[in-house]
Order: structure tokens, then C-alpha cells, then sequence
């Protein structure tokens, strides 16, 4: 998973964010098998800290703004925090057998694409229009 100008949502703490979550993602792919098990759980325990710390971010941007998809979004991000618990406990359960590429790329890198593209690009389109409206730099 590659860092893209086509994930750009135009909000420099959202992209920087963004591009760090595309590189924590990337390095758990990356790993050789049998260097994954220790460096995969830490990452995945890492990238979970560092999502939910980024959804609270990008989720005071929308109460903030008076985002219209605050709930809807705010869900999406609960599923998601769900979705790498659950990738979490398979792994501890069984990490040797666990095919941790084909799990992260179906679950983590599938929902970060489509989020980031979708929801992520509307909010900060929504968040540049308000800040405009406000007389806010962004």
C-alpha cells in the first residue's frame, strides 16, 4: 500500500495522518514470515492507537464545522476500530497460520482506500468550505 496524491484530501493534518496510517499499513505487507509475528502485532497495536487518535482528530474537525455525515462517518470509523480489534485477536490466537498480507489487504487496506477517497475527501471539502465561510486559515 502506496501513498498516493489521489488520497489528498486538501487538509494537511488529515493527509499527514493519512500518509502515516498508508506506512504503518504498508510496513505489516511488507514483513518477511518469519520476521512478521513480534513486528506485526506491534504495528497492528500501534496502527490502532494511532487510528483512534486520528478518527477523534477528524471527528472534532466535524463537530466543529457542523459536518451533515457527522454520524455517518463516526460509524464508519467505529467499524473500522472494530474490523483491526478483530484482525487483533486473530492474530493473537494463531499469527503462525494466519495469512496476515491477505487479511490486512481484505480488510484494513480495502476500508482505508475507499474511506479516504469517499468520506475523507467530503469532509475536508466540507471543513474547506465552512473555514472559508469563517474566515478561518486552514
Amino acid at each position: 500500500m502506496v501513498w498516493s496524491s489521489k488520497y489528498m484530501t486538501g487538509n494537511k493534518m488529515v493527509d499527514d495522518d493519512h500518509k502515516e496510517i498508508f506506512r504503518l499499513v504498508k510496513d505489516v505487507i511488507d514483513q518477511k514470515y518469519e520476521e512478521r509475528e513480534e513486528k506485526v502485532t506491534t504495528v497492528i497495536a500501534f496502527l490502532a492507537n494511532y487510528v483512534v487518535r486520528h478518527f477523534n482528530s477528524e471527528e472534532h474537525l466535524m463537530m466543529e464545522s457542523g459536518y451533515p455525515k457527522t454520524g455517518e462517518h463516526k460509524k464508519q470509523h467505529a467499524d473500522f476500530v472494530a474490523e483491526v480489534g478483530e484482525l487483533q485477536k486473530k492474530i493473537a490466537e494463531d499469527s503462525t497460520t494466519l495469512d496476515i498480507s491477505l487479511e490486512v489487504n481484505n480488510t484494513i487496506v480495502k476500508w482505508l482506500v475507499e474511506h479516504v477517497i469517499g468520506s475523507d475527501k467530503d469532509l475536508a471539502d466540507h471543513y474547506r468550505k465552512w473555514s472559508k465561510d469563517k474566515g478561518i486559515a486552514t
